[in-house]
């Protein structure tokens, strides 16, 4: 079917960023770009008029948690709670209305929560006392179990003694590894449930303007084995049901790794909806939870330098692992000290083996120094950065690292400047997966309310921030020549906006609605 659309601005954002009036899809590739007296010249099987919408690339996410979101949907989400008070009383309620067997639930933020603390196992308690409770902070690197929950935890078998050593069982905190050990109570998923909370999670990014995600998966749903759950992403494309390009961060057990290397996807492939990516790994963990691994420590706490995932040998080796068979890697780093780590066992694995074309990434990337932004750059390492993230962390930021070094981090503009390949995401279900306001928050440098600024001077320009979520974020997956920006011959992935960015006060994207989303020339959203 040829379906052209008509009577609107459509911006390329190629590298002339060359502007249309019509826009023409043929078997999921764009076939014609030009003006309304020529597109209506020729044939089409339909005709759609945007009158004077704005077409731009479908928005990409580069790094977020599909199946974490819409999990902690179903059950409890936290996010925005103002006290531990609201926390109980919306567990409560889930409890007294669902009667359910366990309750989880994530997004508690302490930094902006009255009390200021962490929830504790005596908060939990308050919830109940029968079944099994654990609320993960908005960072997922810390959770707060109540005495039901920690006393099954307590009870596992073959659990390594360093992350029940991570465990404070007088307080009930899980923090980094060992918050994953609620997973290992909670009844085991089965396949009917994670197609479903695709299904689910899918419908709500596509009505956000989203035609490609890059997602950790693999190890978020309790029981679910990794590799089983890459042939379900496939059972559904291959049943039609995905609506959604999912480059799936890989984050695997060590002693899984060999068996991903059996089911990864061609490293060639350009056209599949799912696709296996990067080997994705924890280095540390965040600064809200004062886990980020520091060079100096923290502010109140110098000799806390955060909490390692791995000493530096077993990051080497993880790293060259993936790296020895051209499988690119993506390591969470927000620290300075873990992003030193990183390049240091970067520079080892290229120099024992090299691979110029390698597209290895730091994910988060927050916490840097001009130094380590030049390494990144020698090395030919790319950021996955998030902006809507300074929203919360400018409140923090100073406090945890100080004033001096403080002017060193979030320093997106500074690696464009260099050079470096960015791309953006939200870490969803961190954040939301809101790619408007994460451009605001690029672009402003702002909280949403527009009272506080953060390093000014390190802003992006509008055309920056809509890269970092179309074409550039095309760059990370290897599909700059077939998506990313809408040219004649790419892959027909498109959003339309009912205002032109560009013409729009960027405090003000937020406000902007996304009128349709097309994949692969197929309508999935349409307001």
């Amino acid at each position: 079917m040829r379906t052209l659309r008509y009577n609107g601005t459509i911006l390329s954002m190629d590298q002339t960023i060359s502007r249309y009036e019509a826009i023409g899809v043929q078997d999921g590739k764009i076939v014609f770009l030009g003006t309304n007296q020529e597109a209506l010249t020729q044939r089409w099987d339909e005709k759609k008029d945007l009158n004077g919408a704005c077409v731009l690339p479908g928005f990409n996410d580069t790094h977020m948690h599909l199946l974490h979101y819409a999990m902690f949907r179903r059950n409890v989400p936290l996010m925005g709670v103002k006290n531990i008070d609201e926390v109980v009383a919306r567990c409560k309620a889930r409890i007294e209305t669902e009667h359910p067997g366990y309750l989880i639930g994530m997004g508690w933020n302490q930094e902006t929560m009255e009390e200021g603390r962490l929830l504790t196992k005596e908060d939990m308690d308050r919830i109940s006392t029968e079944i099994p409770v654990c609320m993960l902070r908005t960072c997922i690197h810390i959770a707060a179990c109540n005495t039901v929950m920690l006393e099954k935890i307590r009870a596992l078998k073959n659990v390594e003694p360093e992350v029940m050593a991570l465990v404070d069982f007088e307080h009930g905190i899980l923090r980094e590894n060992a918050a994953r050990l609620y997973m290992d109570v909670l009844p085991q998923a089965d396949d009917a449930y994670v197609r479903q909370l695709i299904r689910e999670g899918q419908k709500e990014l596509n009505a956000a303007g989203i035609t490609c995600i890059h997602s950790d998966d693999l190890m978020a749903i309790a029981g679910m084995d990794p590799i089983r759950l890459i042939g379900i992403f496939r059972e559904m494309e291959a049943d039609g049901e995905l609506t959604v390009r999912v480059y799936e961060q890989c984050l695997v057990e060590p002693e899984d790794f060999e068996r991903l290397r059996g089911v990864r996807s061609d490293p060639d492939d350009r056209d599949s909806l799912f696709r296996t990516g990067p080997r994705k790994l924890l280095q540390d963990g965040s600064l809200g939870a004062k886990s980020a691994e520091m060079i100096d420590g923290y502010v109140d706490d110098r000799e806390n330098h955060g909490i390692p995932i791995y000493t530096e040998e077993e990051l080497c080796s993880r790293i060259r692992a993936a790296h020895d068979i051209h499988m690119d890697v993506a390591v969470h780093a927000i620290g300075d000290l873990a992003l030193k780590k990183v390049c240091d066992a970067m520079e080892k694995a290229e120099q024992a083996n090299p691979w110029t074309d390698h597209r290895h990434g730091i994910v988060h990337a927050q916490t840097t120094t001009p130094a380590l932004l030049e390494r990144m750059k020698e090395l030919g390492l790319q950021a996955y950065i998030q902006p809507i993230f300074i929203d919360a962390d400018m409140n923090i930021i100073a406090e945890r690292v100080g004033e001096e070094h403080a002017r060193d981090c979030y320093n997106w503009k500074a690696m464009l400047d260099l050079g470096l390949h960015v791309s953006g995401g939200s870490d969803c279900p961190v954040e939301p997966f809101n790619v408007l306001d994460n451009m605001r928050a690029a672009i402003t440098r702002q909280n949403r309310a527009g009272t506080k600024t953060y390093l000014p001077e390190q802003a992006l320009t509008v055309e920056q921030a809509i890269r970092l979520f179309t074409s550039d974020a095309a760059w990370p997956s290897r599909d700059e020549g077939v998506r990313g920006t809408l040219e004649e011959g790419k892959q027909a992935d498109l959003v339309v906006l009912d205002q032109d960015l560009f013409e729009v006060q960027p405090s003000r994207f937020p406000q902007v609605k996304v009128l349709e989303t097309v994949l692969n020339g197929v309508t999935v959203y349409q307001a």
